[in-house]
C-alpha cells in the first residue's frame, strides 16, 4: 500500500463545486484515509453542505477546475497511477448510479476533518471514482483550502 496526498490552497470558491476527485486507474483500487478542508475569509458562521460520493462505472471527469497534483506521503515511492482534479465546477458523471458515502454539513468557522478509524475507510474499485463535492455555495467566495490523504492499492 503506498499513501498520496492532493492538495489545493488558497482558492476562491464561490460556486458549488466538487472540491477533490480521486480517479482510479484500472489497475488498482483507492482506500480515503482522511480529508480536510477550511478556509480563511469568512467571518459568520454558514453551515454548507459537503459530501462524498462513489462513481462506480464510465466515470467522466468534471470540468471548470484543475488536474490536481499528487504527491507521495513517503521519499521513493513509485509516481501513482489514480489521476486527480481539484475545484471542479461541473461535477463529474458516472454511467452507474452514484453513491453517496458521506452527507455532512460544512461550518467554515471551524473547518472540517474527515478522520475514520481504519475499519470504516471509504474506498473504490478500479475504474470507479471518489470525490468530495460542496453541494452549498457560500454566501460570498470563500479563500479555501482542503487536503486529500488516500492509499493507492494495487494488486501483487
Amino acid at each position: 500500500m503506498r499513501v498520496y496526498t492532493m492538495s489545493f490552497k488558497n482558492v476562491s470558491v464561490s460556486a458549488t463545486q466538487d472540491l477533490m476527485g480521486l480517479y482510479s486507474g484500472s489497475n488498482g483500487a483507492i482506500e480515503v484515509h482522511s480529508w480536510v478542508v477550511g478556509q480563511v475569509t469568512a467571518t459568520t458562521v454558514g453551515n454548507l453542505r459537503i459530501s462524498m460520493n462513489r462513481f462506480p462505472a464510465t466515470v467522466t471527469a468534471g470540468s471548470g477546475g484543475n488536474a490536481g497534483t499528487i504527491s507521495a506521503v513517503r521519499t521513493g515511492d513509485h509516481t501513482a497511477t489514480v489521476t486527480g482534479r481539484i475545484n471542479d465546477t461541473t461535477p463529474m458523471t458516472t454511467g452507474g448510479t452514484e453513491i453517496g458515502l458521506l452527507n455532512d454539513v460544512y461550518n467554515p468557522i471551524n473547518g472540517y476533518q474527515y478522520l475514520p478509524p481504519p475499519e470504516d475507510r471509504e474506498a473504490c474499485n478500479p475504474s470507479e471514482a471518489i470525490n468530495v463535492s460542496l453541494d452549498q455555495a457560500p454566501v460570498s467566495g470563500e479563500t479555501m483550502s482542503a487536503t486529500i490523504k488516500f492509499a493507492e492499492l494495487i494488486p501483487a
